[in-house]
């Protein structure tokens, strides 16, 4: 990788990255505290949650993670009412994966952490499908999931009137087989 060193990637428990908010909290400064006190420990406690840090030297240099999806939860049943019932049918089947974030430090951008990230949140799911958010205008992010197979299913979301836009983007894995 030309010199380029990549971070350490491992998996923490749900536990283990609860206990990691402060660090979690210096990655992704646009979350608040409400959302890390309140949304994480949610998140944490749903079938099939992953949790993936990179870190050099004991310092947490990004984080990934994601769960199972289900009808009854905020993000899954705003977008599965933007989409067509094929799309649902699809993309929201039971068992989706749902890869809700993923941030690294500025300072260590560019050096393919997030990429790692991302495939080690993704490595070895059953599920079928995997969705995700991103910003309209988030090129680089776009351009990191393109680049990984992802499509956009919903060209513009916003989940709050006046709010920002996000696209919906589906990923096939190769998970469990339909029959």
């Amino acid at each position: 990788m030309d010199g380029v060193r990549v971070a350490a990637i491992r998996a923490l428990t749900a536990a283990e990255a609860l206990a990691r908010r402060d660090d979690i909290a210096e990655i992704w400064p646009e979350a608040s505290r409400d959302r890390l006190d309140e949304i994480l420990p949610r998140h944490a406690a749903r079938a099939g949650f992953r949790f993936f840090a990179a870190e050099e030297h004991d310092l947490m240099v990004g984080f990934s993670y994601g769960y199972l999806g289900a009808p009854g939860q905020w993000w899954h049943d705003l977008v599965s009412a933007a989409m067509t019932d094929e799309q649902r049918r699809h993309w929201l089947a039971p068992g989706h994966f749902e890869f809700v974030e993923l941030h690294v430090r500025p300072e260590f951008r560019r050096r393919g952490i997030g990429g790692t990230l991302h495939d080690a949140l993704l490595d070895g799911l059953e599920s079928r499908t995997a969705v995700l958010s991103t910003q309209v205008d988030n090129d680089a992010a776009l351009a990191l999931y393109r680049g990984r197979g992802w499509q956009i299913v919903v060209p513009e979301l916003r989940f709050a009137a006046g709010g920002t836009s996000y696209s919906i983007l589906g990923l096939e894995l190769a998970g469990e087989d339909e029959e």
